[in-house]
């Protein structure tokens, strides 16, 4: 592999991996969810391609490989733990919170994120979140 996970390059293994559904992915629906060129997401593909983590015949539907279906779920999995906690944990709206999970999940390891899950448990048990926030409101209303 010559090159670097970069974010762009996680964004598009993302995209591939929640519109793929073991079916396969047009470029034109990449370029779409992705708001880019189509000319772009060719350069990434044949990027991935390089890297191992598609398959994509000439014209036609493109595959995640095995390694590029790890890479994505792992990304995938990353997204979802800190959208989550910001959301519960520190109840930003949800979409304020998918636009910043995605700048975080790029600058953090799996281990960091499994971390940031485990506080997420921790505080939804031990604490009333909701009800801690709306105290919270309360205060800052008076």
């Amino acid at each position: 592999m010559s090159a670097k996970f970069t974010p762009s390059i996680e964004d598009y293994l993302e995209c591939i991996y929640q519109t793929n559904r073991g079916q396969g992915v047009k470029s034109t629906d990449i370029a779409s969810k992705l708001s880019v060129s189509k000319p772009s997401v060719h350069r990434a593909i044949v990027t991935l391609a390089e890297m191992g983590l598609v398959t994509q015949e000439k014209y036609s539907l493109i595959y995640l490989t095995e390694s590029g279906q790890m890479k994505a779920a792992e990304v995938n999995a990353k997204h979802e733990i800190f959208s989550s906690f910001l959301q519960k944990v520190l109840n930003i709206e949800p979409a304020i919170a998918e636009e910043e999970a995605c700048k975080m999940e790029h600058g953090v390891s799996m281990e960091t994120a499994r971390k940031f899950s485990a506080l997420t448990k921790i505080l939804e048990e031990k604490l009333d979140l909701s009800q801690l926030w709306k105290e919270q409101e309360a205060e800052r209303e008076k």
